[in-house]
């Protein structure tokens, strides 16, 4: 039930791991309709909850191997990207934050310091003030933390392409069918029911 992101990768790898399967991705408006296709446009493969309190339920190998595979996410999304032939307009660039005053300051370096801890020392770094105004010249910059192994995209073209490449692996879309009720093994529509042995929710806020 929904085809956005998660909808529509959900559908790719299913497909990639048993092309037997029958999977329906049901739409209410088109593929990429909310925040999928109009979202700010960057990859950047971040672990944005508290580690420490998926830690605690989790243990701290969980998160880093979860830190491991978000900062592979990226990677993976230009290389289906390049494979599949899908023009996002994709751009591999660094994510920057500048601090402008001393708290700020404090808060970034504990930041990074966060995140190399959690396993991101490899593209997570503190860089000084001369650095950062060499790469963005704002009054009162003080220094930054540069983010590496992000990128640019167009999001329209990328889910558009992604639902493309979706129907060429053999799942189908349906849009403009709206989703009146779910329950195990039915789906009501506004255009029939729709039974299955696995349904998986992938909406959001729209």
């Amino acid at each position: 039930i929904g085809a956005g992101f998660t909808g529509l990768w959900a559908a790719y790898y299913l497909r990639k791991a048993d092309p037997s399967l029958n999977i329906l991705l049901i739409e209410k408006e088109f593929a990429g309709f909310g925040a999928s296709g109009r979202n700010g446009g960057w990859l950047t493969g971040g672990f944005v909850w508290s580690h420490r309190r998926y830690a605690a339920s989790h243990g701290e190998a969980a998160v880093r191997a979860m830190v491991a595979a978000m900062n592979g996410t990226v990677a993976e999304v230009l290389a289906v990207a390049a494979a599949e032939g899908i023009d996002a307009d994709i751009l591999p660039t660094d994510e920057l934050m500048v601090a402008t005053n001393p708290a700020q300051l404090s808060r970034l370096r504990a930041e990074v310091a966060q995140r190399r801890h959690w396993g991101e020392a490899d593209r997570v770094r503190e860089i000084g003030q001369a650095e950062a105004r060499a790469r963005v010249t704002i009054p009162g910059g003080l220094g930054g933390m540069l983010v590496s192994g992000v990128a640019r995209v167009q999001p329209a073209k990328l889910v558009q392409g992604l639902a493309q490449a979706v129907e060429r692996a053999g799942a189908r879309i349906v849009e403009d069918t709206a989703v009146l009720s779910y329950a195990p093994g039915v789906v009501e529509t506004t255009r029939g029911r729709v039974r299955a042995g696995v349904i998986l929710r992938a909406t959001e806020g729209f």
